[in-house]
């Protein structure tokens, strides 16, 4: 299990390599607590999904005195709490030209948990409405062939006789409150919403520096036993993905770009039998990949 801390524009600045059985929501309280010890950093604010950061967690962290910005699993709210977003991001609004006016809406909730940062996503509100209705649509077909109990998120077993099913038009109703909606735990209380949610957009940066570890570096499969040539496969792969990183940060292009103009810069070698004398002739460089050299102070 790797651990990897990157910067907002996602350069990697540490790692740390811990046991394959070790579930990841353990992993990054260790890991920000020795960057933050060895890099002597006064104040850190950890940013995190809600898959990643548990309640207990995020105890630890205001224990540790750390700031964070949390996904929220909407759906566990309170039905107040619920309401309440529903009631200050939407409204009465109904049609899609009423909705797209409050794009990017944002408010805060005072929640058991702490404070509840709450945003309104046109486009997301459309992908929402989109999956419910696929979803209801699919429970409703189960419904419709009667072929015993299945699973599907709008069906529920019936109180008296738990063999049959019905529609959870319950959470149906829950669910249309939340279209749209995403919610972000955190104790940045004097920071604004825009800045907290932002920051949270932010996480893309994280999944692309694995991305690129994993597919463009091929850090894995791992064929190694030992924990030292472990550790030293992932401080070469570390090191690739730094570089890696640099030159997309440089250029504004992705590793695969970079790669694919490079390897397009070909020499071909000539040999004279009679005098063992070697020619090398290099392939034509475009306009395109001197640009790139340049802006890597590379001479070709």
């Amino acid at each position: 299990m790797i651990g990897l801390i990157v910067t907002k524009e996602g350069f990697p600045v540490s790692y740390d390599v811990f046991e394959g059985n070790t579930f990841e929501g353990k992993t990054f309280l260790p890991i920000i607590k020795r960057f933050k010890d060895v890099h002597k950093v006064e104040e850190l604010t950890v940013v995190g999904d809600a898959a990643m950061v548990s309640f207990e967690n995020i105890q630890q962290l205001i224990k540790e005195e750390l700031s964070y910005i949390v996904g929220a699993r909407m759906a566990n709210l309170k039905q107040e709490d619920i309401a309440q977003a529903h009631r200050e991001l939407i409204g009465r609004r109904q049609t899609l030209e009423e909705l797209h006016k409050v794009d990017k809406a944002s408010m805060r909730i005072e929640t058991e948990r702490g404070l509840l940062v709450c945003d309104f996503s046109y486009k997301r509100y459309l992908k929402d409405k989109r999956d419910m209705e696929k979803q209801v649509k699919k429970a409703k077909k189960l419904l419709e062939k009667n072929e015993g109990v299945k699973r599907a998120k709008f069906l529920k077993s019936k109180e008296k006789k738990k063999t049959e099913q019905q529609i959870n038009t319950p959470l149906i109703e829950r669910t249309k409150l939340l279209l749209g909606i995403k919610g972000y735990y955190t104790n940045l209380i004097n920071e604004e919403n825009k800045t907290i949610i932002d920051n949270y957009h932010n996480l893309w940066h994280v999944e692309l520096a694995f991305r690129i570890a994993k597919s463009d570096l091929q850090t894995r499969p791992i064929y190694h036993f030992k924990r030292q040539t472990i550790e030293a496969h992932i401080l070469m792969c570390f090191m690739a993905l730094s570089l890696c990183k640099y030159m997309e940060l440089k250029t504004k292009r992705s590793t695969k770009a970079i790669v694919k103009l490079l390897k397009q810069v070909t020499d071909a070698r000539i040999l004279n039998t009679l005098t063992n004398e070697e020619f090398i002739l290099r392939s034509e460089i475009s306009t395109e990949t001197e640009e790139l050299l340049k802006k890597f102070s590379l001479s070709h």
